[in-house]
């Protein structure tokens, strides 16, 4: 039975925060009107849209003592605890807009970079070149998006 779906829904649990605690001070919808960042929207929703689908069609069995299995799984653990932890910053810190694109502990934009790094690992754990295509699509589409409301929101 593919139980690959439990990727996904770890994830996208902390997600449910938003609807909870809405981000406070948020500013009104950005203007960028251009053609890359149109492009770069709609690679970030296909990206999200196949991340999240993908796994759902494969099982989780694995061999836990091969050494790049070990290693994808540890990368999922590291980064979806991380996540996790921007996410318990985010609630507590009162579910300011900002929080949702300010560094932690020094690594930038982390909600943007760990779901990535999430998925990335995942696709190695599950061998699925289709879930690797999906988080490098989420990669270049959702940091990009990230990364520009970053530097509106610094004012740049």
């Amino acid at each position: 039975m593919p139980l690959g779906g439990i990727i996904t829904l770890l994830v996208l649990l902390p997600n449910l925060l938003v609807i909870l605690y809405p981000p406070a001070g948020a500013p009104p919808p950005r203007g960028d009107n251009s053609r890359l960042a149109k492009w770069m929207g709609i690679l970030e929703r296909v990206g999200q849209v196949s991340s999240f689908v993908v796994p759902f069609f494969y099982a989780l069995n694995f061999d836990i003592n091969d050494g790049e299995i070990g290693i994808g799984l540890a990368l999922m653990l590291l980064s979806l605890l991380f996540y996790y932890a921007c996410w318990v910053r985010y609630v507590s810190l009162g579910h300011r807009f900002e929080l949702l694109y300010q560094p932690f502990f020094g690594f930038p934009l982390p909600l943007a970079v760990c779901p990535v790094v999430y998925f990335l690992s995942a696709a190695i754990v599950l061998h699925s070149p289709y879930l690797w295509l999906a988080a490098t699509a989420l990669a270049v589409g959702h940091i990009y998006v990230s990364f520009t409301e970053l530097k509106r929101l610094k004012g740049g």
